[in-house]
């Protein structure tokens, strides 16, 4: 299978690592509006067969069978929408769109077309999830509290109100949607969709919000309490609550490790960790298995996930 990237940050690179693991994918070509920015990259990460292009329509006319896209999180959607018409596969990097109406109609493109729609999220396609999902299901799971909390590396632009790349605006939406759509699409995922949401954000001065408290009531009553933040640090892990048991999850973007305790019983804690190092490894292997099989029921499971975490993350975006 060719595939093709849009972006040459480090997210591609983390991509890129974890799709070497699979021998029927070939790096085809990396896509940059400018070949010197693509040439560098190439040349920074070993790669010296793949084709650059520059020309957006000229990726959608590609040969590639699918692309990666992991520009800034406001082209997402165009981008998609136009490789989508053009009937190719995407995966695209988290989060997906900024509007539900987007995703709902990325969703119906990618339906029409007969071709594979799927957001990259790590934290949801790590197969060890299925030990919480199993525990939710076996145990009075009544609430949760995620805390994603990390001081970015652009703090020192942010304190000179310098605004680039995630902290502005059109482009990134900040902790809000960049870092905030984690927690949100996890609990989405482990406990369904949303009826009630409370919500309050600290912003930056041009609007964009840098802190996310949040509120979810599930249809299901168990409630998930967030924090999220762009520039504070942490160290508390996130919880799920089963009364005298809880689950203990290190780091909610991977979801990669995890200690299951049981206080009653004063069992000895059950540490769980994933095969892989790279966690992107699982979401390639799903996409993969969604585009060799057709499976569109399985992609529109995953992509329901999606558009409620969207309908999520604008509802607290919108609460001023």
């Amino acid at each position: 299978m060719k595939f093709a990237t849009i972006g040459t940050g480090w997210i591609v690179k983390e991509f890129l690592d974890a799709a070497k693991e699979f021998n029927e994918l070939e790096y085809y070509v990396c896509y940059s509006r400018k070949e010197q920015t693509a040439t560098k990259f190439l040349k920074e990460i070993g790669y010296h067969n793949t084709k650059i292009i520059t020309d957006l329509n000229d990726l959608a006319k590609s040969e590639c069978d699918f692309v990666y896209i992991a520009s800034p999180n406001g082209l997402h959607y165009e981008q998609a929408k136009l490789l989508l018409s053009n009937f190719k596969n995407v995966i695209l990097e988290k989060p997906a769109v900024f509007k539900y109406e987007q995703i709902l109609e990325l969703k119906a493109l990618a339906n029409k077309n007969k071709v594979i729609l799927m957001e990259a999220t790590k934290s949801i396609h790590v197969d060890k999830i299925e030990i919480i999902e199993d525990f939710i299901k076996n145990n009075n799971v009544n609430s949760a509290v995620f805390n994603l909390n990390q001081y970015s590396s652009r703090m020192n632009d942010i304190k000179q109100e310098k605004y680039n790349s995630v902290f502005d605006f059109e482009l990134g939406k900040g902790s809000s949607f960049d870092l905030n759509v984690y927690p949100v699409e996890l609990a989405v995922k482990l406990f369904g969709k949303v009826a009630e949401i409370k919500a309050a954000n600290i912003r930056l001065k041009n609007n964009v919000g840098i802190i996310n408290h949040s509120i979810l009531v599930h249809e299901n009553g168990i409630i998930t309490s967030i924090t999220c933040s762009k520039n504070n640090y942490q160290s508390i892990n996130s919880q799920i609550f089963a009364e005298d048991k809880n689950v203990e999850i290190k780091n909610i973007t991977t979801v990669n490790e995890f200690t299951i305790n049981n206080f009653i019983l004063r069992l000895a804690p059950l540490n769980i960790k994933c095969n892989k190092i790279n966690t992107m490894w699982y979401e390639i292997k799903d996409f993969i298995d969604l585009v060799l099989n057709n499976n569109f029921e399985k992609m529109n499971y995953w992509l329901d996930i999606t558009i409620e975490t969207i309908r999520v993350l604008e509802a607290i975006e919108n609460n001023n």
